[in-house]
């Protein structure tokens, strides 16, 4: 336990063997932050924009050339459009809660899209990895924001 000290002292304050290992600016550790360190939120970005380019490419290499498909890469197209412009808006000054509404919305219709409607294979698959890695992405960034 500390004393404390005059500050008209000219001695300089020592601490004893046992406090002063525990106390970091003394033995030259760095302190531990006091917020966590915002890893999260970069990583929840990059899952939201690999989504929302992953949907948009998969609707021209993957998605076959008849009725199902075309509506599937009508609907995929406008999805990861919207989600990749809201990628980019939550990298600016923006509030960020509209973008990750957007994002959260365009995952959640895409599982339902997967699920509900009766579409081939590839269609489905590739609905249903990028409708989850939005919503991932979304809860990811929202989780590793304080602000």
């Amino acid at each position: 336990m500390a004393t404390p000290e005059d500050r008209t002292s000219t001695t300089p304050a020592t601490t004893t063997g046992a406090t002063a290992s525990r106390t970091p600016a003394l033995t030259g550790a760095r302190p531990t932050p006091v917020e966590p360190v915002p890893v999260v939120s970069p990583f929840g970005w990059i899952l939201i924009l690999v989504a929302g380019i992953g949907l948009l490419a998969s609707t021209w290499m993957l998605y076959p050339i008849d009725y199902d498909g075309m509506w599937a890469g009508y609907r995929d197209t406008i999805t990861g459009t919207v989600v990749v412009a809201c990628a980019m808006w939550l990298n600016t000054t923006l509030p960020k809660q509209p973008a990750l509404g957007l994002v959260a919305l365009g995952g959640i219709l895409t599982v339902l899209f997967a699920v509900f409607l009766d579409n081939p294979t590839r269609v489905f698959v590739a609905e249903m990895v990028f409708g989850v890695m939005m919503l991932v992405g979304a809860a990811l960034y929202a989780g590793g924001r304080r602000r």
